[in-house]
Order: C-alpha cells, then structure tokens, then sequence
C-alpha cells in the first residue's frame, strides 16, 4: 500500500497543532469577553441549504463536496460555517435576540490547490443575529482586531460597504451586479491591469468608470456619482467607522476596492491584511438576507471569520512547542511521580521519563525536543533533585 493524504489535506504533527491551538484558544478566550457563546453545526448539510440562492455564491457552490446518501438524498460537505449557522438560526426562531455566536471547525472545498490554499480547511468564525446597529458590526472588528494583537499579528482592517458596490454597479450600467463583485474581488490576486481584463470578459462597458471609483481616496466625491442607495452605504461606513474610533480602533481604513466574495453580504465588508505582506488574514461582513432565503424570515446578521491557514504560516517557529520541564527518571518511580504532581499543581508543562533509559539518553531526548530545563532524580540521593540547564549544562541541587 502506497500511504499518502487525500489530495487537498494535510496532517499536523504535535508541534504544528500546538500552534493551531494557540490561535483558536485565544480567539475564544478574546470573543468569550465581548459575550460571545460558542456553538457546532453537522459538516453534512442537505444540498438544498448550501445552495441557497444568495448563498455562497456560483464559484463556491461549484466547489462543494457533494454525493447521494443510500436514501438518494443530495448532500455536502459545508464550505464555510456562515450558512450551516443560518440554517440553525432558521430551525430556532424562538431564541432570544441578539445571539452572538463563535464556533470552529473544518470546512471543504473541491477549487484549486496552491500556496496557502487546500481542500479541507480550518474556521474559526464569530457572528451577531439579530442586531441592525453598525454597532454590531463594530464590536465584530474589534474584537477581531484584538484576536490579532494578542497574538502578535499586525493588520490593517479594510472596510467597504455592498450598497455602495451595488451603486457602483448601476453607475456603471451592469446588469448583473454579481458579476462584477466576483471581478473586483480578485484585485488581490491580479491587480488592477487583470482586473480590467477580467470586467471586460465579463461583459462589462463601462471599464474606467469601475477602476476610477475603485481607486478613489476621496470618499465625498465617490459619494456624489452614486444614487440613495450607494449614499445609505456612505451613511453606513461613517457610523461604523465612529463607533470604532470610540472604541480605540485605529487600524482600519475604508477602502471602495474591497468587495468580498461570497454573494450573501448584504452591506459592511471588512478584511483583515497582514501589515507589510498585504496578506489576508480574515474578513467578513453583514449578511441580513441570509437566514430569511432558508425561513421566509430575514434576521440581521454580521460576522467575521479568522484566517486560520496564513495565521498559522506566519505564526511558525513564534510559539514555544516543548515541555518547561523533563523529570529523567533514574530508577525511581515514586520520587519522579510525586515532582511532576508538584510541577503540574504550578502549571509548569512536564514530561517524564518513561522507557527506562539511561541518563545519558534522556538527557539526549530532552535537547533533541528542545526541553530548557531537566530535574534527575535518583534512587540514591533521597530528597535531593538536580536540576541541568540544558542550554549551558549548568546543575545544581536543590531540596526537594
């Protein structure tokens, strides 16, 4: 048998998971204090759900896992978290309004693998129901923006708003306003000359007047060329971006060449780079419409998700991966049992030594998973422990 992962996945050794971890514990810990509660949905939903008109969109409704169960029903794997909650909303419309949720997990989808991109993938997404208020949409960023900070990670959020896009659409006479989102959402990847090429296979005209608008700094002017509806989108961005400079946000900046991807966003739009690298390490956005196209009733709804894979990339080597202490165990059971009790009632992280090797090759173990600090204890030397600094092979003994 020739052993190899499925075409798209990966595994994670100990060291690689104890930096995952990293990232999702202090995503939790950071949104549990802004009152966020977590939640799980199925990775199986019924096909039915995941394409939801409005939902994710053609380009990722094309990507799903999908096949017959053995009662011929249509079902996938979910390629976000985003519509398995809506669905849960959905099925619950008694609960108590705002719900305000994280959940984590793997999601799927069948696309092209590169750099940073694979077949199965982690979320990690946070959301509010129920609250219209850009004020929701601002405690989303914010507590974003600190799931970054804590984690030494320095973006710039870029905020947009979908009615403005929308306006731009009908400025620029397009008839089909998806299509132009899915062309602006690959700025990124491609730049403005793609871009360009991509508006022009798509069908649209009025090229110059999409790139002008985009490129704009200068908000009040853009705002004159758009009709009411681009105007309440205006409106939108300045109380969002209001609320967050009264909340000590000052790392966003409001960008109109931010469109997002996925066709259920139904106004803000804000993604997360990476300062210096202009590397996207999340995003998100309002989606109001969402839960209503799987009830009939529609649900205010905002929510971001964190950018697990290049989080992961740039946190490498930046979190400490080994025990603080290894107990060599020379011959003496009890003694190394009582120490490492005592060490793990200080929260001290501590492996001891169980295959009854010689001193010599626990000490070799110890530097080879890069352990600072060893406590030997011996049959003989009762009540006494060494202790070796393994980075200047320094010992001394200490009582125990």
């Amino acid at each position: 048998m020739k052993l190899s992962n499925v075409k798209g996945t990966r595994d994670f050794s100990p060291k690689d998971m104890v930096v995952r971890e990293k990232i999702i514990d202090t995503a939790k810990e950071v949104f549990r204090r802004y009152g966020f509660l977590p939640l799980d949905t199925p990775a199986l939903e019924y096909m039915e759900v995941l394409n939801a008109k409005g939902g994710g969109g053609e380009d990722v409704q094309n990507e799903t896992y999908n096949f017959k169960d053995k009662s011929g029903r249509e079902i996938g794997l979910r390629y976000d978290l985003t519509v398995p909650t809506a669905r849960f909303l959905a099925m619950n419309p008694n609960l108590p309004l705002p719900v305000k949720r994280y959940q984590s997990g793997r999601c799927w989808r069948y696309g092209e693998i590169k750099k940073g991109r694979y077949r199965e993938f982690y979320q990690f997404d946070a959301d509010i129901f129920g609250a219209k208020s850009m004020l929701a949409d601002a405690e989303i960023i914010a507590a974003s923006l600190r799931v970054y900070k804590e984690l030494g990670i320095k973006v710039t959020m870029r905020i947009n708003n979908r009615k403005i896009l929308s306006a731009l659409a009908r400025y620029a006479d397009v008839k089909d306003e998806d299509e132009l989102f899915r062309a602006i959402d690959k700025l990124d990847k491609i730049g403005f000359k793609g871009v360009e090429k991509e508006l022009g296979d798509r069908g649209i005209k009025e090229i110059r007047k999409v790139i002008d608008f985009m490129k704009t700094d200068d908000l009040k002017k853009a705002e004159e060329l758009v009709d009411e509806g681009g105007k309440e989108g205006f409106a939108e961005l300045e109380e969002l971006a209001n609320y967050l400079t009264s909340m000590g946000v000052r790392n966003f900046v409001l960008d109109l060449s931010l469109a997002r991807g996925m066709d259920y966003y139904t106004g803000p739009v804000f993604e997360a780079s990476c300062d210096g690298i202009n590397v996207s390490v999340g995003g998100g956005g309002r989606y109001d419409k969402l839960i209503g196209l799987l009830s009939g009733r529609d649900i205010a709804a905002t929510g971001f998700s964190l950018g697990i894979e290049p989080m992961f990339e740039l946190m490498k080597g930046k979190v400490v991966t080994t025990p603080d202490i290894f107990v060599a165990n020379v011959g003496a059971d009890k003694k190394v049992i009582k120490i490492a009790k005592m060490l793990r009632e200080q929260k001290k992280v501590v492996q001891i030594g169980l295959m009854g090797r010689s001193l010599k090759k626990q000490l070799n173990y110890a530097n080879r998973i890069g352990v600072p600090k060893v406590y030997i204890v011996g049959k003989k030397e009762s009540g006494i422990v060494t202790i070796r600094d393994m980075k200047t092979g320094k010992e001394k003994k200490v009582k125990l």
